[in-house]
């Protein structure tokens, strides 16, 4: 079943070139490296410039929203499908612009690594396959890209596969989000089987005319959902995303603040109004997001890694918009859009900020830092602008989207969630501050820091300048982009909100200003002083244990169980012919019954 608004491809458009393009030039990248490394960096950067200027002109094309359609396995009744419309042309400025950014800071920090054919192949393949993840027409197509998103994510952050820290995170985070994979895959096949279609178009048009079953829309939303938890490290899978900041901090801006982690959130706007009248899922999204929310700004307040704050957060502020989600009403689905832009553009600000300090001091460490705002001034005010935007103070985009987000949970008379918005505010305003003061402000515990400390070169600082200039000014696209998305939501802030938000704050800032500032880092001391914020300390470190739990529930089950299995391969003909004779007359006595 096809979208009404449909076109055949006669030629080749923008909107395929948008992904297109990066992907064809993945191979190519090997090649410029043989020529030298300016060489592949310029192709790299050209490449991506491309690309971004073609997601610039799809806000030009027209008409919008249409779906370009190409043959593809069409005994089956699939299609390939390039939806353009407000929300695919939003995310897709969104990967493309950052991505260009970002690419032109890998230069400068990337600059004495070994394997960058290897490096600039990946983010280039990325950048393709999740702009044709935001801009499928349909739930297989979305699949297929989204696995190469999980893959290319995995690869980025075991880059450094001599560090066992490394391949050990990139293998955590492929099988936990695999675990979410499962769930859309089956979901993607239990829809198909129960309405024949996959196409977001179709199935929006059945679920509004009441076609599908509310069993139907209740199991594969669910489902969909799974798939949206594990990418965007959502409880219960949460775990791989912190463990993902042992790669590059590149990758962490990129893939991990900016992009992929909000494939989840853009899955469920996507098929928001194929599942918005089924009260189970919008319960289920809601619900996991906040507690999300609340779970990952507590650990932030205590982990001394610099980009784990940053991973936290992220973890937090994805579970905002979830919550917002989960609403089931306009300004809740709009909000939630809105705020995506905002985190990524003021997180992808702060992962390049502190992937500067990590490349000047070669740590993560927050206790190796401080004072650094004199020697490192350009850094200092980028991270600044950051921590700003993300603790929601006017007139920078954090504030506007995520009081937004607390003014549409007040429309809606939802006090628990109003409440707890305000509690993530609460301590999201103590980590960021605590980060803020214990790497620029407080005077360096550990010897040599300021000695060491210097200024990025320019190709790391200009694109923080520019992610800083648009943090700033990013509020003004609000009215744009309701036009883009359609939204029908009145967007002012409610007063109250407002000031409740900013209350918030200054609870937050306070009590990290009075240990970390007003008489030096006092915290060590208070911490040492109280055994029950000793234990605090270590419980949140540890992430409440979730990581032990999955090792003795999961992890050495399956080890046990393989090791098992391995024992049986005797090398033995006889022996092993005679294990697999049982299994396969198992298996035919299974399929007689």
């Amino acid at each position: 079943m096809e979208d009404a608004e449909a076109q055949p491809l006669t030629t080749i458009p923008f909107d395929w070139l948008a992904w297109a393009t990066t992907i064809i030039a993945v191979p190519l990248v090997p090649l410029f490296g043989r020529i030298g490394g300016r060489a592949r960096q310029a192709f790299a950067i050209l490449v991506s410039l491309a690309s971004a200027v073609m997601s610039v002109l799809l806000l030009y094309s027209s008409p919008i929203p249409r779906t370009s359609t190409a043959s593809w396995l069409s005994a089956f009744g699939f299609t390939l499908q390039v939806t353009t419309d407000g929300l695919s042309v939003f995310l897709g400025l969104i990967v493309n612009l950052l991505g260009f950014l970002i690419v032109v800071y890998s230069v400068g920090y990337m600059k004495n690594e070994s394997g960058q054919d290897r490096y600039y192949a990946l983010v280039l393949l990325f950048i393709g396959s999740m702009t044709g993840l935001v801009m499928a027409g349909n739930l297989l197509q979305l699949y297929i890209f989204w696995e190469l998103v999980g893959i290319c994510s995995s690869f980025l952050i075991a880059f450094w596969y001599d560090r066992p820290e490394a391949v050990r995170a990139g293998l955590k985070a492929f099988i936990v989000t695999r675990v979410g994979d499962i769930g859309l895959l089956a979901g993607l096949v239990y829809i198909y089987v129960n309405t024949g279609t996959v196409s977001f178009a179709a199935l929006t048009t059945l679920a509004s005319g009441g076609l599908i079953s509310s069993t139907v829309l209740t199991i594969g939303g669910l489902l969909v959902f799974a798939g949206a938890v594990g990418k965007s490290a959502q409880f219960p899978l949460h775990v791989w995303l912190p463990d993902a900041m042992e790669g590059p901090s590149t990758v962490s801006a990129l893939i991990h603040a900016a992009t992929m982690v909000n494939a989840g959130v853009y899955l469920i706007a996507r098929v928001y109004p194929i599942f918005v009248n089924d009260s189970t899922w919008l319960i289920t999204v809601g619900s996991i997001g906040i507690f999300s929310a609340v779970l990952a700004a507590s650990m932030a307040m205590a982990t001394p890694d610099l980009k784990r704050v940053l991973a936290y957060s992220t973890v937090s502020q994805l579970g905002l918009m979830f919550a917002a989600l989960g609403l089931g009403t306009s300004l809740g689905l709009f909000s939630a859009q809105f705020h995506l832009m905002s985190q990524a553009a003021f997180k992808a600000l702060g992962f390049l900020a502190a992937g500067s300090v990590v490349h000047v001091l070669g740590t993560r460490d927050m206790n190796q830092m401080g004072g650094l705002r004199r020697k490192m001034p350009l850094t200092f005010l980028a991270f600044t602008f950051a921590i700003l935007a993300m603790t929601g103070i006017p007139p920078f985009i954090g504030f506007w989207s995520k009081d937004l987000i607390l003014t549409a949970s007040a429309n809606a008379g939802n006090l628990l969630l109003y409440s707890l918005i305000l509690l993530v505010s609460i301590m999201t305003s103590f980590y960021s501050f605590r980060a803020l003061f214990r790497v620029f402000i407080t005077k360096p515990t550990a010897e040599g820091v300021e000695s060491k400390a210097h200024e990025s070169p320019p190709v790391m600082t200009i694109p923080l300048m520019i992610l800083s200039l648009g943090v700033l000014l990013l509020f003004l696209t609000e009215g744009p982009l309701t036009n883009l998305l359609k939204s029908t939501a009145a967007t002012s802030l409610e007063p109250l909100s407002v000031v409740a938000s900013l209350l918030a704050f200054l609870v937050g800032i306070v009590p990290a200003y009075l240990a970390y500032v007003r008489n030096g880092n006092q915290a060590p001391n208070l911490v040492a002083r109280s055994s029950l914020l000793r234990q605090s300390q270590r419980i949140l470190v540890a992430g409440y244990g979730f990581d032990k739990l999955y090792d003795l529930v999961f992890v050495r089950p399956a080890i046990w169980v393989s090791g098992k299995i391995r024992g049986l391969q005797t090398g033995i003909l006889g022996v092993n012919l005679w294990a697999l004779i049982i299994v396969v007359a198992l298996f035919a006595l299974v399929i007689l019954i």
